[in-house]
């Protein structure tokens, strides 16, 4: 009879022993099959996600792998990231900057409307270990500041692009009190609107001293978000503008010598914001990312940044870099007969700068353009520094990418010291 019992209780402990083991299988491959459900699937990538975006960490892709006609880059877990980067404008710009063996060259073009990249480029012979030239913020605005100016005049005091206005002196210098009215010594006159083709550092200058002030003009800077982070899946460098209160501050940074350093990656989204009705895109440039099974993890959608200025004021700016190009300081370089026959009917607009600078030092020339003018596909911004040999100018590398750019495109629209 006991004996009997004992093998009772055993087979209950048995039984209840393989039930505990059962919850704990049944345990263990529940918490195993919601992590590989929950798990992120970036977490063995240099890739960040967030609820809205995407960004790297620590990581710069080397854009050396192309598939269907687009660079990717390949990570663990099968994950793929696709970039929206035009690989024509890329390699052209590349090989145009090797060609002339330019001392620091940066190029970048993006679509105006939804922020894509479609160029990034930079390019160092004197330093050829040199990254995110075009991230970087040191180098002098120069006479692209002309833009902001520009664009607090027309919006914030309503002043007309033909106005009027008398000075005196040559138009690539900027004398102490030149700016100053003065009835028997201006006896010169032009519009702001060819005051800005032409570059000319005193009419801009007059402009300040007439119609602006520091706060406004700071404001406008702000708006086009110098001294603001700008979101990008890679760290850019935040462009910073002070306005120096002393007398003659305000008209100096007006005409483009203030203490105003930019990205060229940030010229090129404030040229994009006068080519997008005002509104500034956020940038990016992965397109998307997918996983082993092509399925699409995450995707670049457009994302409005701020809308900086009134689409009437943007499209009077759009007026006058289309006159820049026309007249003004890139007149020759952008003559119809001696364009590539991809945009020799393209109606381009733009804006050029130059000036010393110190880091690196050398001589800046900067160019960023919008074409075709009426309807832009396509934001370029170049910068090149040349010192004391000059090899090409960012005019020339802008005209490169251009061109790379419509050799694809079906459309076929018509249309004291210097700085330019």
């Amino acid at each position: 009879m006991k004996k009997n019992c004992y093998r009772k209780n055993k087979k209950k402990r048995g039984k209840s022993l393989l039930a505990a083991l059962g919850v704990i299988l049944f345990v263990l491959l529940g918490t195993w099959a919601w992590g590989a459900l929950t798990e992120d699937p970036f977490s063995n990538t240099p890739l960040i996600r967030d609820k809205t975006s995407i960004r790297f960490k620590d990581f710069k892709p080397k854009l050396d792998h192309i598939e269907d006609g687009k660079y990717v880059t390949h990570f663990e877990n099968g994950i793929t990231a696709t970039y929206t980067l035009n690989t024509n404008i890329q390699e052209r710009v590349i090989a145009y900057f090797e060609r002339y063996k330019v001392p620091y060259g940066a190029f970048v073009a993006i679509s105006p409307k939804t922020g894509k990249i479609m160029a990034l480029a930079d390019y160092s012979a004197r330093d050829p270990q040199k990254k995110d030239i075009v991230l970087q913020a040191s180098y002098p605005a120069a006479s692209l500041f002309k833009v902001i100016t520009a664009a607090a005049a027309l919006e914030a005091r309503q002043i007309s692009p033909d106005i009027s206005i008398p000075y005196r002196g040559e138009v690539n210098r900027l004398k102490p009190d030149y700016w100053k009215e003065n009835a028997k010594k201006d006896t010169l006159k032009m519009s702001m609107s060819e005051a800005f083709a032409k570059s000319n550092n005193i009419v801009f200058a007059k402009v300040a001293h007439r119609w602006l002030d520091v706060p406004t003009l700071l404001d406008y800077g702000e708006r086009f978000q110098f001294n603001q982070k700008i979101p990008f899946e890679n760290p850019i460098a935040i462009s910073r503008m002070e306005i120096n209160t002393d007398v003659g501050g305000l008209e100096k940074t007006a005409a483009g010598f203030g203490k105003v350093a930019i990205s060229p990656l940030h010229a090129a989204l404030i040229t994009s914001t006068i080519a997008n009705e005002g509104i500034m895109m956020a940038p990016c440039m992965i397109d998307f990312v997918s996983n082993a099974a092509g399925e699409k993890l995450y995707e670049c959608s457009p994302k409005e940044i701020t809308q900086a200025i009134s689409s009437n004021t943007a499209h009077l700016l759009k007026e006058m870099m289309q006159k820049t190009v026309q007249s003004g300081t890139v007149k020759n370089i952008f003559r119809r007969r001696y364009r590539e026959k991809s945009i020799r009917k393209i109606s381009i607009g733009g804006k050029t700068g130059s000036l010393r600078g110190k880091e690196p030092k050398g001589r800046y020339t900067w160019f960023v353009a919008m074409a075709p003018i009426e309807n832009p596909e396509i934001v370029v911004a170049a910068m090149v520094i040349n010192d004391p040999v000059w090899h090409i100018t960012a005019p020339q590398v802008a005209k490169e990418g251009l061109s790379a750019y419509f050799e694809g495109s079906s459309s076929s629209s018509s249309g004291g010291e210097f700085t330019r």
